[in-house]
This record gives C-alpha cells, sequence and structure tokens, in this order.
C-alpha cells in the first residue's frame, strides 16, 4: 500500500499555488503527519525544498511516477489543519496565494527550539482563582461577536482598561479549557497587555508571539501553542499563529494602520480574524476607544453587538482660534506644569518643517527624483515625503536657494516650548524615535500620533494641536483615522484631565466636546454610503509593472466583469486599475482578478526576470 502525502510550499509564485502529491517511503511512514514540514525534490534539478503536508491519502489523482519525500523536519505538526484552512480561506478573498501565507503562519524552524519542545511536557493552564464573569464577559458569553468600548480614561492599573479587560476575558477561557488569541497593534500595545496578564497572575499561562525574540523563542512558542491551551497574543501576524481549542479572539484597535500587512496578499487583523472566527467557530471581539468605519458597519448590519463599559460623559474644550495654542490652552499647560503634572501635545507632523517654500518666488520646494513635497526631518536635514532621499536642496527655478517653512513640525513646536516653559522638561517621540513611558514631574511631551509615550499618573492636560489640518488631508480615510489618533492620545489622560481641541468647528465639534468618537465615526460611515464609498462596498486596485501589461488586463476585466456593479474608479497612480465593487461579488471578483494575473503574467511579453507584473490589493482604500 502506498502513503501519498499533498505537500504545499512556502512561496508567492502562483504556478506553485497548488498541492503536490509525493510518496512517503516506509521508513517516514510514522513520522509524516498532516502539518509536517517536509522537504522534497522539485524543479528539472531535483533540488530539495520546504513543504508543508496537508493532507495523506493510499492514491494520487496524478498518473505520472510519484517522487518520493526526502527529509521529515519533524515527528510532530509544525501548522494545524486549522491553521491551513485560515491560508486557503485569506488567499481566496485576497486574490492571493496559500504559500505567501504560509511563511506568517509558521516561524522560520528552530533544531535547538525543537529539541527542547520534545523534552518538555505539556502545560496545564492556571488561573489565578475562579470569579464571576466580569459584565463584558457576560456580554461576550451571551453574544458571539461584540465590539467593546472600554472607559476611555481608565488608567492601565484600573479594571476598565482595556487591557485589564482583555485579560479577564482570557482568563474565563482557561477556566472553560479554552485557548484565547489576542491580536495588537504594536509592542507598545503588547507591553501593557503583559502587564494586565501579570497583574491577573495568568502570564504562565500565556504564549506571546513576536518578532522581537530571538528565532528560537519564536519557534518554540510556536510549538507550545500548537501542543497547550494558553492565551496566545501578540501582533499583526499572531493573526495567523496557532490556538489550541480556540474559545475567544480578541482584536484591539482595529483601525490602526499597524494592522494592515503592506505585501501581497494585503490582508488586515481584522479581516483575518473575522474569518477565523467563522472557520473554527470562536467568539470574537474588537475593543477600541474610536471605531474603525468596517465596525459601524458590522454593526450596523447586526453582525456585531457593542458594549459601552461605564459609558461617561466628558467636557473638552474646543478652541476656534487658527493657532495652536490661544491664551486659554497656554494657560492649562502653564498650570498643569506649575503643579508638577505631565502635559501631551500632539502635533501631526514630525521635523522642523512639514514643508518649505522658496523665499523668493513663494512656490513649494519639491524632490528633483519624484516632485514630492520637501520638508524639514528631526535632524534638520531637507527630505522626500515620497522616496525619502536626503540631499542639498539647489537653487529654486527663480535662482534664490533659501526657504522658510510654511508650517512647523513637532521639533520646531518642541524647541518653541521649551522656550516658553523653561522649568519643564520638554520631551520629543515620533515613529523614528518613539519614547514608550514617562516618568517625573513636570513633563511637557510632544508626540506625533501614535507615538504617545505612556505617562505615569495620566495626562494632566492633552492638546490636540492639529486636529483641523489631521481631518482635512485629502484622503478617504482622514476623518475617520483622526479620529483613532486623538482617541489613543486622549485615553492616556487623567480622570481630571483639561482636553483641547484646536480648530474643529460644526457637528465634529460639539461631538468632540463630549469626546463621542463612536458617532462621529458613525456620521462619517453614513456619508460615504450616501456616495458609495469603502467600506459600505469594497475597492480593489491592479498595479501593473507595465504599460503594455496594463493595457491588455483592462482590456480583459472589461470582457470578465459586470460593468453594471463594478465602477471603474479614476486614481492618478500610474499603471492602476481602480475597481469597486460589492461585497456579494468579492469571491467572483478574487477568482477573476487571480486567474487574469496567472494567465497574462505567462503571456507577457514585457515580464522582466524574477519580476512580479500584477499586484492585487483587494480592499485599497489608499488610492482615493
Amino acid at each position: 500500500m502506498n502513503l501519498v502525502a499533498k505537500v504545499r510550499f512556502p512561496s508567492p509564485l502562483p504556478q506553485l499555488d497548488k498541492e503536490f502529491d509525493y510518496l512517503v517511503d516506509e521508513v517516514f511512514a510514522a513520522q509524516v503527519l498532516i502539518g509536517s514540514s517536509v522537504k522534497v525534490p522539485f524543479g528539472p534539478g531535483g533540488k530539495l525544498k520546504l513543504g508543508f503536508v496537508t493532507s495523506l491519502s493510499e492514491e494520487s489523482s496524478h498518473s505520472s511516477k510519484l517522487l518520493t519525500i526526502e527529509l521529515v523536519g519533524s515527528s510532530f505538526p509544525v501548522i494545524t489543519e486549522n491553521q491551513l484552512n485560515l491560508c486557503e480561506a485569506v488567499a481566496t478573498r485576497q486574490a492571493g496565494t496559500v504559500g505567501e501565507l504560509l511563511g506568517t503562519a509558521v516561524p522560520k524552524a528552530s533544531v535547538r527550539a525543537s529539541k527542547t519542545f520534545q523534552l518538555e511536557t505539556a502545560r496545564s493552564p492556571s488561573t489565578s482563582s475562579k470569579t464571576n464573569l466580569s459584565s463584558f464577559g457576560e456580554f461576550v458569553k451571551q453574544n458571539k461577536r461584540v465590539y467593546f468600548t472600554p472607559e476611555l480614561l481608565a488608567q492601565v492599573d484600573e479594571v476598565n482598561h482595556w487591557a485589564n479587560q482583555f485579560a479577564m476575558l482570557c482568563a474565563e477561557q482557561l477556566l472553560a479549557s479554552k485557548s484565547a488569541l489576542v491580536v495588537l497593534p504594536d509592542f507598545t500595545d503588547l507591553e501593557t497587555f503583559e502587564g494586565a496578564l501579570q497583574r491577573l497572575g495568568i502570564q504562565d499561562s500565556s504564549i506571546r508571539h513576536s518578532s522581537a525574540d530571538s528565532g528560537s523563542v519564536r519557534y518554540g512558542n510556536h510549538l507550545r501553542s500548537i501542543r497547550d491551551i494558553a492565551i496566545n497574543y501578540g501582533v499583526r501576524g499572531a493573526s495567523f499563529g496557532p490556538a489550541k481549542d480556540l474559545g475567544a479572539i480578541l482584536l484591539w484597535n482595529d483601525g490602526d494602520d499597524s494592522h494592515t500587512e503592506q505585501s501581497s496578499p494585503y490582508w488586515t487583523s481584522r479581516e483575518v480574524l473575522l474569518q477565523r472566527a467563522e472557520l473554527e467557530g470562536s467568539h470574537f471581539v474588537i475593543g477600541s476607544h474610536s471605531p474603525s468605519a468596517e465596525v459601524i458597519r458590522l454593526i450596523e448590519i447586526g453582525f456585531l453587538k457593542h458594549l459601552q463599559l461605564n459609558p461617561e460623559v466628558y467636557e473638552a474644550y474646543i478652541s476656534s482660534s487658527n493657532e495652536r495654542l490661544d491664551p486659554q490652552s497656554f494657560a492649562q499647560i502653564s498650570n498643569a506644569l506649575s503643579s508638577g503634572k505631565s502635559v501631551l501635545v500632539q502635533i501631526a507632523n514630525a521635523g522642523w518643517a512639514t514643508a518649505v517654500a522658496c523665499v523668493g518666488c513663494k512656490e513649494l520646494r519639491t524632490c528633483p527624483h519624484c516632485n514630492s513635497s520637501i520638508w524639514i526631518d528631526p535632524a534638520g536635514k531637507f527630505r522626500c515625503r515620497n522616496c525619502k532621499v536626503s540631499e542639498a536642496l539647489q537653487p529654486c527655478v527663480c535662482g534664490k536657494v533659501g526657504t522658510r517653512p510654511t508650517r512647523l513640525g513637532a521639533s520646531a513646536i518642541a524647541s518653541q516650548l521649551a522656550k516658553s516653559f523653561p522649568k519643564a522638561t520638554v520631551l520629543t517621540s515620533n515613529g523614528e524615535n518613539r519614547l514608550t513611558n514617562v516618568q517625573g514631574e513636570g513633563i511637557l511631551v510632544v508626540a506625533t500620533p501614535g507615538a504617545e509615550p505612556i505617562p505615569g499618573n495620566g495626562y494632566a492636560c492633552v492638546l490636540i494641536a492639529d486636529a483641523a489640518s489631521m481631518i482635512g488631508a485629502p484622503r478617504l480615510r482622514a476623518l475617520e483615522q483622526s479620529l483613532g489618533k486623538w482617541a489613543s492620545a486622549i485615553s492616556l489622560a487623567s480622570k481630571d484631565s483639561k482636553i483641547i481641541f484646536v480648530g474643529l468647528s460644526q457637528t465634529l465639534a460639539s461631538q468632540m466636546e463630549k469626546l463621542d468618537f463612536f458617532n462621529a465615526v458613525r456620521d462619517d460611515y453614513l456619508d460615504r454610503v450616501e456616495l458609495g464609498l469603502p467600506p459600505s462596498t469594497r475597492l480593489a486596485s491592479i498595479s501593473v509593472s507595465n504599460e503594455q501589461d496594463f493595457q491588455f488586463f483592462c482590456q480583459r476585466v472589461e470582457l470578465e466583469l459586470d460593468s453594471k456593479q463594478v465602477r471603474k474608479l479614476p486614481t492618478e497612480t500610474k499603471n492602476t486599475l481602480v475597481l469597486d465593487y460589492p461585497y456579494n461579488l468579492g469571491s467572483q471578483m478574487a477568482e477573476v482578478l487571480k486567474k487574469l494575473t496567472i494567465e497574462l503574467t505567462a503571456k507577457s511579453k514585457s515580464k522582466k526576470p524574477g519580476e512580479r507584473v500584477f499586484r492585487i490589493n483587494m480592499d485599497d482604500s489608499k488610492v482615493i
């Protein structure tokens, strides 16, 4: 009797996006399991290639003689059937390949970690004690899919803080002999959640999945997650990680850009975990201080149930001044600092100037390489916003060399504030040089959105200085993303903090006076529904590497897709086709686009060696 293994390769190549049959030699029969890593001969030279066993049978659909598995990487599965099913589901939805997702689902193997794992015994989950379900836990128990708004100004050591609520729900899963999976935007949130696990005394039943750890630690934790019931947590890539008997999936701040994969097939944590919850029948919870538009849509169609924990009415001050620091805002900052408390000022852009203009003709200075705007970075150097080139400016077309800033960045604001408050400790934090925590008295932090450090006792004053310019950015998600960044900054404030917004007006000003982020995002979503824009519909972009293949592709799309349901939208991006389509066409759209890209890549006469001619993003809102 012949044993046949179907093998998939961790490769992005479309031609390898299928299962390949290999014979299992009798000597390996007991070692080859579904999920095993193997090395098999592949290609003209028979070079050994890493793959994963996806199924086993006694027959093959191939009539030709099969090659035989040469090596077995481990005597235990390194990828679960649930992970394989998830990779297939995501690849189908995103018009991608299973192979390009396998690398995310399984970290690079470590011999040392494998040996250590084999010597270990399985760990039983432990919790500090059995407690009554929290109101959050009861709500999740009664509702399979939940959107959760925690208390906005709860400090990290308070029970109503989001991390503590997440940890308690995870503990309840352990008591039910179920694993939990927690996916977070970045390492600051990861450390915050770890603190909550420690406070609850369940860190020993938790397994971290982090690229910051060594390769052997990552692989060892991966194997333990396959074997043990535990709380699994990590950033975006953990969405594909293993979790034994998964009872609940928790996702924090799904609208954060860090949850979006920047390479093919351009998945987001939210969409992957939604699919995973359906496949594994687990509870699914999204939590944030300000919802994404996608969350609002899911609430509006009845897919998610909304729970707001201890809703409170807050009062914020709205400055109608065009200046970032009007007299009242200045006074609030001064009072806080003089009392030895901390202050946070959020500035939209890092550096000394967001853009520069010629002192002669007043025209904006642009990059000679790509024509994008020039700004002055935190180091005081001229830099292109697009291609990142940093070099001395050549004379303007008018002959002048001098420049003036059009708007000051965070570094310049911090310098000014240091002069205004000489007794304060003025710190800056941005994406490239980020502070995670600040301690001490009289600290004034100037931070860009997303880089705000956590203070010891909460900020006594939070100034959102660039509110008007942030929502005025020419992007579809400008308002939604701004609200999320404001809410994240304000969540670091103390309960008696003074919250100040600069430059808001009309309905949004009224909503921010009450810190009503939910309804502000909902209004934005409803406006998009009227215009037929995402997320009321989906938006696919197909970028093509050359003009000739782009024209061929556009012609074929016209023939393959229903023009009454699929709209072609204008875009300034060269050789890019943007298609707006309804959710019920998602599977058909992905299938058609994937088929066309494979077919036209094979026929391409303009393709360069090793080049990927087509790139498909099935949910690309950044193109408009």
